[in-house]
């Protein structure tokens, strides 16, 4: 509001400096050769005047409703682009969701599924393949993924017999509750 205000303000006061402008250039008031300095003046002197004050005050409302209108068209305009950037964000946002829940519904299960089918073929093949096989598991054996298994193996073949299961909450013969 201050600026609208402020161009207001300097519209008016260059509506008086073009007011005394012109009555300096058209010489008003002033004496030339052979003139009294003080000529009565007419009635059309005073509606020229008038109406040349009424045209720069009238021009001057216009340009300062211009400058209004251009400072509104700019506000609306930067808010026209924020609202569209919003939308397109809203709106991709929206599709990303509807693709993901598309894919979890109709492309995951057909995928799991053939995994599952094509899986233990594909890994028994490569896991029969010595070299293969061989890089898989010294990998799982770095990594330290193998260390339970093979506590499984050496604990059943130092004692025989069947393998506890963690799972199930059984007690075994060598506990101090019953056997198995």
């Amino acid at each position: 509001m201050g600026k609208v205000g402020a161009a207001i303000l300097g519209a008016i006061i260059g509506g008086f400096a073009a007011v005394g402008a012109v009555v300096f250039w058209f010489g008003w008031g002033l004496t030339v050769e052979g003139q009294s300095a003080h000529i009565d003046p007419t009635r059309a002197d005073y509606v020229d005047l008038l109406l040349t004050v009424a045209t720069i005050f009238l021009g001057a409302v216009g340009l300062a409703v211009t400058v209004g209108a251009l400072v509104i068209g700019l506000v609306a305009l930067k808010t026209l682009r924020e609202i569209k950037d919003e939308a397109a964000e809203g709106a991709k946002d929206a599709a990303a969701e509807k693709i993901n829940e598309t894919m979890a519904a109709e492309l995951e299960p057909n995928v799991n599924v053939k995994v599952q089918e094509a899986l233990p073929l594909v890994l028994q093949n490569a896991l029969l393949n010595d070299e293969l096989g061989h890089k898989i598991l010294s990998e799982m054996a770095q990594r330290g993924e193998l260390d339970e298994v093979l506590e499984r193996v050496a604990m059943r073949m130092q004692g025989g017999g069947p393998e506890p299961d963690p799972d199930n909450p059984e007690v075994y013969a060598d506990d101090e509750g019953g056997e198995a």
